[in-house]
Parts: structure tokens; C-alpha cells; sequence
């Protein structure tokens, strides 16, 4: 909403937008209504949903119930679950090494000696490979393969969430081509596939289960054995679709902005550089999340990007189900209320040089002024945020990968 810095620069931190619409932007405001309060989703984040009656993790709007679906999914973001993927993690990401290796001196051996690579496209791919590798346990290959059909399928999915919320009604049109039809077909074929093979594993166990969690999807279909009327199958195709689609886009894109922010930042990109290698000195060199952990530098330059140009910027839907105090006004019930952190993250009066790449910030006080971690919500915040558990750990270590 390009819309949404002017207003808030002329009329202040809630402005009013429809009869029963505001929007809000002030650290306070956006705490309550996130954070402390915890404030319902709005109904537009059911628009989304295949089933309106089926709803996933993200587009769940009771905290109760959202609680209750989290809880058995979320062994698949503990550490150790996390070490189990590393080698499938490091393999994608050695793929694209070679990859870009080889176009590299392709293009330099060609008449004008320069080498071009689509980042952003190359980004976008080893997300989608790391995605499936975690998710299914096997990786799509569209480093090294480029399969514009696959490819098209995630963008056109992703497309389609955006058109639900806009025009929900396009769905039901019978004529339109859908992506969602042809994903779960997708899905459904690899769901069928692992249910065979836990079948002839039980029948060489004479009927014992095994409890080891190959990937998400292994602990999806556990989670649905151990309660079938709870975790239905129609709530196990929804969370998949889920995690496909979120799962890959918010890591490739904020990849792609942090390295934008580096490159025109040169002496930043140096800095960076210089730590990597001082932790990671060769190219042979395994990189785990455990190493990861020693690179404060890296870590600073991705926080400074989610700061600067975060995934959420249209505004997170909050419903009011009672009258409250906002920024000293009172907001009745049945009021939608946008908070949007992305204007808080840039906000003057608690980010110095608001809108300048500066990762120091993240290690000490940037002109005497420390991080206000309050501020900083770049996928959104309170017990849903995705960097909290049940996802913080997967998406934080695909990008430092």
C-alpha cells in the first residue's frame, strides 16, 4: 500500500479509513494490537482458504485453536530437528555453488568477458529446493533444472492468495484456470506415495511405527494418525499448501533483499566478507547453523534488511471483538485495525538514519541509541510471529545458509 506512508505522515500514527477501518503505525499501538492483546485476525485471512471451514496455521483467527494446531507440529522446528535437515540444506546449497561456478566461467570465456547471473531468480530456486528437501525430504532441483513449469505453478499459487483476498469470488468461477487444483494434485501424489512406503516400513516392523521424523511431512502425517478427526486430511493438505508457498517465498525474496542491500553497499558487503571468512575460510568448508551462530556481522545485515524492506508491508488485519484504547482513542467493536510495522521500522524517532542499511546498529548503539527490539516486527509479532517458534528456526537458517 503505497498509499499508506502519506497518510500516516499527514494525519498521524491511526488514521481512519472506512467507517469501520483504521489503520496504526506507533510502536504502542502496534504492540497492543500484535503483542500484548493479541487482537483476533481479521476475517479476511479465511479468504485464502480452499475450505472456508479448514483453516492452516497462518490463517487460523482464534488463538485458542491456533495453539492447539501449532502444538503438534512443532517438533519439526526443534534444534535437533533442524541438525537432521542440515546435510539436505548444505546439499541445495552446494548445488547452487556449482551452478553459479559454471555459468560464471561460461560467460566469462564469451566475447565481453563479463559474467551475469538473475540472482533473485537463483535465490528464488534454492528457497524453493530447501523447501521441498525439509518438506518432503527430496529437493525439486530447480537450481540446477530451472523448470519453468514448476516454477510458474509457486507464482501462480502465490498470485492466487492475492486475487482471494481482492476478488474471493474468482474462485468459484469455473472456467478459470486454477493452480491450487494442479498443487494438490502434486501433493496429494506425494502423500500417497509416503503412506505406501510407511506401510511396507510397518509390515518389515511387524507392525511397529517408527518414530523417527524424516521430514515436516513425516510429522504432518503422524500428527494426523494421532488424531485424525482433529488434523483431518483436508487440514493436512491445507498446511502443506501453506508451507509450500510461504515456506519458499518469504526466504528466497528476503535472500534477494538482503544481498541488493549489501551490493549497494559496498563497504558493508567487505565487512561481511572479511567475518565469513574469518569463520568459514574455505569454500569447502561445512556450514551449519552452529557456525552460523558465530557471524554477528551476518546476522546484523539480515535483521537490517527485514528492517528496511521487510515481507509484510500491505498491513496485518486485526479485528477489535470489544471496545478499546488506541493511541488514546477509542475504538469500538467489529473494527478492522491494519497495523503496519513496516512504517514502524522506519520510523525517525526511534531508528537514527531511518532509512540508511547500517548493520552496526544490531551490534551497539547506533548514535547512542540502542535496537528497540519492540519495533521491530518484519513478519509480524506476539505468538504468531514466524520468528518465533514454530518457524523462526527453519526460515532463520535458510537465509543465513
Amino acid at each position: 500500500m503505497n498509499i499508506a506512508p502519506k497518510l500516516f505522515k499527514k494525519y498521524g500514527d491511526v488514521v481512519r479509513i472506512g467507517p469501520n477501518e483504521i489503520m496504526v503505525s506507533s510502536k504502542s499501538a502496534i504492540q497492543k494490537i500484535v503483542v500484548d492483546d493479541d487482537f483476533r485476525k481479521s476475517p479476511l485471512y479465511t479468504l485464502t482458504q480452499e475450505d472456508p471451514h479448514v483453516s492452516n496455521l497462518f490463517t487460523e483467527t482464534n488463538t485458542r485453536v491456533y495453539k492447539q494446531k501449532r502444538r503438534p507440529l512443532s517438533a519439526g522446528f526443534s534444534i535437533s530437528f533442524l541438525n537432521a535437515m542440515e546435510p539436505l540444506m548444505q546439499s541445495c546449497v552446494d548445488f547452487m555453488v556449482e551452478v553459479l561456478e559454471s555459468r560464471c566461467i561460461t560467460d566469462i570465456a564469451s566475447e565481453d568477458g563479463r559474467a551475469v547471473v538473475d540472482m533473485s531468480s537463483m535465490l528464488g530456486n534454492l528457497t524453493m529446493d530447501v523447501m521441498s528437501a525439509t518438506l518432503f525430504g527430496g529437493s525439486f532441483g530447480l537450481v540446477i533444472n530451472e523448470d519453468p513449469h514448476m516454477k510458474n505453478l509457486f507464482l501462480d499459487r502465490l498470485r492466487r492468495v492475492y486475487i482471494d483476498v481482492v476478488l474471493p469470488f474468482v474462485k468459484y468461477i469455473p472456467f478459470i484456470p486454477s493452480p491450487v487444483k494442479e498443487m494438490d494434485r502434486m501433493i496429494d501424489g506425494i502423500i500417497k506415495t509416503r503412506r505406501e512406503e510407511m506401510r511396507k516400513d510397518r509390515k518389515v516392523e511387524e507392525g511397529e511405527k517408527s518414530k523417527e521424523k524424516k521430514d515436516l511431512l513425516q510429522i504432518f502425517l503422524d500428527a494426523n494418525e494421532s488424531d485424525p478427526k482433529g488434523f483431518t486430511d483436508k487440514h493436512l493438505m491445507e498446511e502443506m499448501r501453506l508451507f509450500m508457498i510461504a515456506g519458499s517465498d518469504t526466504t528466497g525474496t528476503t535472500c534477494t533483499f538482503t544481498l541488493l542491500l549489501l551490493l549497494n553497499n559496498p563497504s558493508k558487503l567487505q565487512l561481511l566478507t572479511q567475518e565469513i571468512l574469518s569463520v568459514i575460510p574455505s569454500k569447502n568448508d561445512t556450514i551449519t547453523f552452529a557456525n552460523t551462530q558465530e557471524l554477528p556481522y551476518l546476522n546484523a545485515a539480515i535483521n537490517e534488511s527485514m528492517r528496511l524492506m521487510p515481507m509484510v508491508v500491505s498491513g496485518l488485519p486485526r479485528y477489535t471483538s470489544e471496545t478499546n484504547w488506541i493511541d488514546g482513542f477509542e475504538i469500538p467493536a467489529n473494527v478492522t485495525t491494519y497495523a503496519f510495522p513496516n512504517i514502524l521500522q522506519i520510523d525517525p524517532r526511534i531508528w537514527p538514519d531511518a532509512n540508511s542499511y547500517i548493520p552496526e546498529r544490531w551490534l551497539a548503539n547506533y548514535k547512542d541509541v540502542p535496537v528497540d527490539k519492540k519495533a521491530f516486527l518484519p513478519f509480524s509479532g506476539g505468538i504468531r510471529t514466524p520468528r518465533n517458534p514454530p518457524h523462526s528456526r527453519d526460515g532463520d537458517s535458510k537465509i543465513r545458509s
